[in-house]
This record gives C-alpha cells, sequence and structure tokens, in this order.
C-alpha cells in the first residue's frame, strides 16, 4: 500500500465515510477508491485529490505529496524561477541549522506581507 492510500483510508474510516459514499463525493467510481487503498492504483489527478481534502478539511498539499505530487501553482514557479531548481538541488545537503534560517525567513516575508 502507498502512503496516499493509506491517508486515505486512515481518514475515510476514522470519518466513518464508506467507499461508495466518498467516490460519489469527489465523482469517480468506487472501485477506484478501493485500488487507490490497496495500492494497487496509482492516486488521481490533483483536482480530485484537493477535492479529497476538502472534503476531510486537511491542507491539500499533505495529500499532494503523500501522492508523490508537485501542486501546480508549485510547478509554474519552479519552471518560471530560473533559481528555484539551483534551491532544490542544493537543498538536501543543507543543514538543520540552515534549514531553521530559511524558516525564520520565509516567516519575516510572510508577515511583511500581511
Amino acid at each position: 500500500m502507498n502512503e496516499f492510500g493509506e491517508m486515505l483510508k486512515d481518514l475515510r474510516k476514522e470519518r466513518k465515510i464508506s467507499q461508495r459514499k466518498l467516490a460519489d463525493m469527489i465523482g469517480i467510481d468506487f472501485t477506484y477508491i478501493s485500488k487507490i487503498e490497496n495500492g494497487s492504483m496509482t492516486p488521481p489527478a490533483e483536482d480530485k485529490i484537493v477535492k479529497i481534502a476538502e472534503i476531510f478539511g486537511i491542507d491539500p498539499d499533505r495529500f499532494l505529496i503523500a501522492a508523490n505530487k508537485i501542486p501546480s501553482e508549485l510547478q509554474k514557479v519552479i519552471t518560471e524561477i530560473e533559481e528555484v531548481p539551483v534551491f532544490l538541488r542544493s537543498a538536501p545537503k543543507l543543514s538543520q541549522s540552515q534549514w531553521v534560517q530559511i524558516q525564520k525567513i520565509i516567516n519575516e516575508t510572510t508577515k511583511e506581507k500581511e
């Protein structure tokens, strides 16, 4: 079973939503839900994943990451800003303290925009 399928199954059972009901809410066949949960099918397209996240009230990025998908707005940033791919290639080499510094910069930038 894949991470997305496990998350989906856990959330669905926690919220007591049947595969059939969830499938109806999303607009897909209920057998597809079963196949996703047992790992025999890959996760659905981004729009369906976002809809699932909305149904369960969780951050869509968590689901997209679990599905090994890059959110479309991030794909745009990656392809349009030349420095982003360079940063992403070096990101695995950053230390924990460097990540803390980056997070501080992000937090400061976010506060400035508010």
